[in-house]
């Protein structure tokens, strides 16, 4: 809560008394989170937008987020978009299906829209090819970047 609370004071400072503040302010001033920046990945993933995709994942890189956590919250994130897939198939509470805690609920929105981007199938896959990619990692054939770039390449063509 502090953080967002820092983050406000910045943007207020910014723009100053009787100022506005528009979504490129906030873009350009604030600092996200891991687990923000999966949600613009994924979109541009859903969007077929590759090189906004690459460009997301090499700025994490670049702001020396690691690698493997990239890849864990990636995973993560994918998975609950299979989740919510599976709740509007079959009809399930997707608050309950995600365990998400009473602050948390704005997300489901954020996440029924971002599943819509991809089939079942295609979130499966995507499931598969990131846990090949842990497992091909820790056995030494691939480099984590490059895999994870060959991934979003592969989905968003």
């Amino acid at each position: 809560m502090q953080d967002l609370i820092n983050e406000i004071r910045k943007l207020i400072e910014y723009v100053g008394p009787n100022g506005t503040i528009q979504k490129e302010d906030i873009d350009k001033l604030t600092i996200k989170k891991l687990e923000s920046i999966i949600f613009d990945l994924t979109d541009s993933l859903g969007k077929k937008e590759i090189a906004k995709a690459l460009e997301v994942l090499k700025n994490l890189i670049y702001a020396k987020e690691p690698i493997q956590k990239i890849l864990i919250t990636l995973y993560n994130h994918f998975k609950k978009l299979y989740f919510v897939k599976l709740s509007l198939k079959y009809g399930k509470d997707i608050i309950s299906s995600l365990d998400l805690k009473p602050n948390q609920t704005f997300l489901v929105s954020k996440y029924k829209m971002q599943s819509s981007y991809f089939q079942e199938s295609e979130l499966k896959q995507i499931l598969q090819d990131l846990r090949n990619l842990d497992y091909n990692y820790k056995n030494g054939l691939i480099d984590l970047q490059i895999g994870l770039e060959t991934i979003l390449c592969k989905h968003c063509s």
